[in-house]
């Protein structure tokens, strides 16, 4: 038996959330013999059948450094694992995850009280934790690199997008877009500076065709220094913010193309989520997005305002090119799985429990 760290189920949903989501709902359907430790309050994001102890009346950090190593000890120090977050620091019996070291390698882009503390409890608790789980083998040697933790505890295991009733291959090569629908981009993300939408958005005012919109979606967090967004939004450019995830799916399988302009990733989920709905995939060239996409991704340089808008332009004209990016696509995302991811972490744990 192990426990998994669950106070990402008091937090609204977003990639490194739906991370530990999925693999807890895989590992249940594989009957393994879990639970997961929560804190009083869970978001209604979740629904889930998997099973939940609520322990200690504390919340945020001071639960997961408090309540859960203090649960954990009354009912004999099990194995922990944490998806997210860090997991308790006066706690050894445990597998952490890292999903990337942006705040390492760009303190710039958060609060300084996200940084210091994640500078200060990542690389202790790794060094202390049985193993590290990572989403990318770049993420594997940043860690190593900036973090010093030894290479052979740290295993990848990789997300997967969290959409469920996904369309089949037929019916994505076979839609056809209503040829009076809004002509719209995508860019899907939380609001962090490092997902570089200002110079997205300065690239998409110079495209020619005026008939196209540009919607960008997600949230804001505390963590990040959040650029001002709202004094780019114009005649054709959307910030709705967060949307449901049955919308979202509508949206990617609409779009014209979708652009990830993002400067830093250890994974990056959304190209993924865009080449499951057959929407042709633009990304930065970055390392961790060329290991996930492959060559089922148009490729700009994220710094270079020019060449996001002659990208965007091409694609925008070139049929072919689309329906190329949109097959290649489909047959990338059929290298993850929830399934294998799940399996590997159970694997793993089996070793320390």
């Amino acid at each position: 038996m192990f426990v998994v760290n669950g106070r990402y189920l008091t937090q609204k949903a977003t990639g490194v959330h739906r991370y530990a989501f999925e693999i807890c709902n895989k590992l249940h359907e594989m009957a393994v013999d879990f639970h997961v430790a929560v804190p009083n309050e869970i978001h209604p994001d979740y629904k889930f059948n998997f099973k939940v102890v609520k322990c200690g009346s504390l919340n945020t950090h001071l639960w997961e450094q408090i309540s859960l190593p203090r649960y954990l000890k009354r009912i004999g120090s099990p194995l922990l694992i944490s998806f997210t977050g860090c997991g308790p620091l006066n706690y050894s019996n445990q597998i952490m995850t890292i999903h990337d070291v942006s705040h390492e390698r760009y303190p710039e882009w958060f609060s300084k009280n996200y940084y210091r503390f994640y500078h200060y409890m990542m690389p202790r608790i790794g060094k202390k934790a049985h193993a590290v789980l990572t989403v990318s083998e770049f993420s594997k040697k940043e860690i190593v690199d900036t973090l010093g933790i030894n290479s052979e505890k740290i295993h990848v295991v990789h997300s997967n997008v969290p959409f469920h009733n996904k369309p089949s291959k037929e019916e994505i090569l076979s839609f056809k877009r209503n040829p009076e629908a809004e002509r719209y981009i995508l860019a899907v993300s939380s609001m962090d500076p490092r997902k570089n939408f200002i110079r997205l958005v300065e690239a998409f005012d110079k495209i020619k065709d005026k008939s196209v919109k540009l919607y960008i979606i997600g949230m804001s967090f505390k963590a990040f220094n959040t650029p001002d967004l709202q004094k780019l939004i114009g005649e054709n450019v959307h910030l709705p913010g967060y949307i449901p995830d049955e919308k979202l799916q509508t949206m990617y399988q609409n779009a014209l193309l979708s652009v990830y302009p993002s400067l830093y990733e250890g994974f990056g989920l959304p190209p993924l989520e865009s080449m499951t709905y057959g929407c042709p995939v633009i990304n930065s060239d970055i390392p961790a997005l060329r290991e996930v996409s492959q060559d089922a991704a148009l490729y700009v340089d994220p710094y270079n305002v020019e060449d996001i808008t002659q990208k965007i332009e091409q694609l925008l004209v070139d049929e072919p090119l689309r329906k190329e990016l949109q097959e290649k696509g489909l047959l990338q995302i059929k290298k993850y799985s929830w399934d294998k991811s799940a399996k590997q972490v159970y694997e793993l744990a089996q070793i320390f429990m």
